[in-house]
């Protein structure tokens, strides 16, 4: 008995200079630049809402927060390079629905689990989408929309980015609530959509407030209803699905600050009280409103039963939807 407690006593001794040497790291933590990868190309939504989260991390923080960007296979390749770095809080993951809630259920063989192998830290922002119409759909309200629709089915086209994309998986979820006999047309791309959207040939659409703004305020589409808690500023005549009689009905995409699985949790709960701090600042706030963004911080709990909830949501609607998977 003696000799298990001396046994125990060593080895608690001998393991002390370790924690406390990785304790002495987390509580130097960031002592050199910290890469935050970003899983699309430079210039969209969410590489912005990066940058401008860098900017207030680097000056809160004292160290350089360098946005990297790994595009390519929606989002999987920079998911990947993020979930195989070290877990040491000098690289991290500013991601989207897609990539982080969407793709477990639409691709097979996946590289990586989006809970398995990462550490959630927080929320960064909503982006809501707005149901759009051309003109010439006789409906000028959601209810009025639902109620064409069901008169007439199978008669009105929808547009997409993308088999998978958050605008055709959110019209799915309407179709499939609402009981809507509506015909999908995939595009390569929001802007070959909303184009043709615009001239007519198809007749419908979800897409992003930003996107959406100057043709809605031209009248080339018409806004019905838009995926957020509270009208926006910038669309004050624009109700929401709530006002509209859709309440629960969930309509934007969102993106999160994640880090490799086994983050220190000290690290972990320091970026999400910074974070929310940066989110919190009114400059930041107006910057991401000009990306058509909310901002929108979390605890890593939070984000974490986020998560969860949109993957099985998600994989439901693609069910449902029967849409196939996809091989890498």
């Amino acid at each position: 008995m003696k000799r298990r407690t001396l046994l125990g006593l060593t080895a608690a001794a001998a393991m002390a200079p370790v924690m406390q040497a990785a304790r002495a790291k987390e509580d130097n933590w960031p002592n050199r630049p910290v890469r935050m990868i970003v899983p699309f190309p430079a210039g969209g939504a969410t590489d912005i809402i990066a940058r401008i989260l860098a900017d207030k991390l680097s000056a809160s923080l004292g160290q350089s927060f360098i946005v990297d960007n790994r595009a390519g296979a929606s989002g999987i390749i920079g998911q990947e390079a993020a979930a195989r770095a070290p877990a040491d809080g000098y690289t991290l993951l500013l991601t989207g629905n897609g990539p982080h809630a969407v793709n477990i259920s639409l691709f097979e063989r996946m590289p990586y689990d989006p809970l398995k192998d990462f550490a959630q830290i927080s929320l960064t922002s909503i982006l809501p989408l707005v149901l759009n119409v051309h003109p010439s759909v006789p409906a000028r309200t959601l209810a009025e929309f639902i109620r064409w629709v069901k008169a007439n089915p199978g008669k009105l086209n929808y547009a997409s980015p993308g088999i998978g994309s958050p605008p055709n998986l959110t019209m799915e979820l309407l179709k499939s609530q609402q009981g809507l006999d509506i015909v999908h047309v995939p595009y390569k791309g929001s802007s070959l959509a909303l184009a043709d959207l615009i001239s007519g040939q198809v007749s419908v659409m979800f897409d992003n407030a930003l996107a959406s703004y100057q043709h809605i305020k031209s009248g080339k589409v018409r806004a019905l209803a838009i995926g957020a808690d509270q009208r926006l500023p910038s669309l004050p005549e624009v109700p929401t699905f709530v006002e509209s009689g859709m309440a629960g009905f969930e309509a934007y995409t969102w993106t999160a600050l994640v880090g490799p699985a086994g983050l220190p949790r000290a690290i972990v709960d320091r970026l999400a009280r910074e974070t929310a701090l940066a989110l919190a600042d009114t400059s930041v706030k107006e910057k991401l409103s000009a990306q058509g963004a909310i901002a929108a911080s979390s605890t890593p709990q939070e984000l974490e039963d986020k998560t969860r909830q949109e993957i099985r949501k998600w994989a439901g609607v693609i069910e449902q939807a029967h849409i196939p998977r996809v091989s890498l």
